[in-house]
């Protein structure tokens, strides 16, 4: 068997893109197997040639553009399940809430892992990351989705909890940011308070206008949580091919609230910690 001497090794995700601008997230195939596309099968020896950014003509003639895939890349075209949030969103997410290297932040709520793996990417090997949700399945697909696009080594800075927030099972963490994608936010307003340190961000998302009134309405009826904004975004392309420039047809209009909020300090708080 011949020695990898392009950029993907047996297993690595791969990211190709056809003549007509279809996308396909595929794994780079094992030893004594074959890429297959559409209707076809790439030999293993091909592949193992092929650099990021470079051109695969198929053994039909099919031209392809290969690279290892962004994230955003990774979000649209993995297999799931559930709805993801939009990498539109994630980005908004990351910023206003403030994640940066080396922060502990909690996760509530993780689908098949869009915004999981998007967490552990900002925090880096330094950070850690804890992931709760009501469903084992999710957390399984996300852990599954986290060594298949990011690497094993990642698992090392992340801990899943299988449980309900609001029954204690997140009682034992104290983080600096806290990140949530459920639809009932407010049932765990007592639990973001107890395990968000002081200064520390809360970041909700919502798709629906009763959901992000609802959790307004909560972060402002407790003192516990000041500075309460919430916005959505939305994308647009541009079609640019001279002399043609015109918005895309299609856009990326709603898709969810994004919600924030800040944790007060608070002098009874204080008490209570030197107690």
């Amino acid at each position: 068997m011949s020695t990898p001497t392009g950029d993907f090794a047996p297993g690595d995700p791969i990211f190709l893109v056809d003549q007509r601008d279809r996308q396909y997230l595929e794994l780079a195939p094992l030893p004594d197997k074959k890429l297959k596309l559409r209707d076809e099968y790439i030999p293993y020896e091909r592949v193992m040639e092929l650099h990021d950014g470079d051109l695969l003509i198929s053994p039909i003639g099919r031209r392809y553009l290969v690279f290892k895939p962004t994230m955003r890349e990774v979000v649209f075209n993995m297999p799931r399940q559930a709805q993801i949030i939009y990498p539109k969103d994630i980005g908004a997410i990351l910023m206003w809430g403030d994640v940066f290297a080396g922060q502990s932040v909690l996760e509530v709520g993780c689908g098949h892992g869009a915004m999981t793996m998007s967490l552990l990417r900002c925090l880096g090997p330094t950070g850690s990351l804890v992931t709760c949700d009501l469903r084992r399945d999710h957390l399984n697909r996300t852990k599954k989705n986290i060594v298949k696009y990011l690497g094993e080594s990642y698992l090392e800075s992340w801990t899943p909890v299988w449980g309900n927030p609001s029954e204690g099972v997140l009682d034992q963490y104290k983080v600096e940011r806290i990140i949530t994608d459920i639809p009932e936010p407010w049932e765990i307003l007592e639990v973001a308070a107890k395990a968000l340190k002081p200064g520390g961000v809360w970041t909700v998302y919502v798709p629906t206008v009763t959901q992000m009134t609802k959790i307004m309405e909560a972060m402002n009826g407790t003192p516990d949580f000041c500075l309460v904004d919430s916005f959505e975004l939305l994308q647009r392309h541009w079609h640019v091919k001279l002399p043609s420039v015109r918005p895309a047809h299609t856009m990326k209009a709603h898709t969810g609230f994004i919600i924030t909020c800040r944790r007060r300090w608070r002098k009874l708080e204080s008490q209570d910690q030197a107690e």
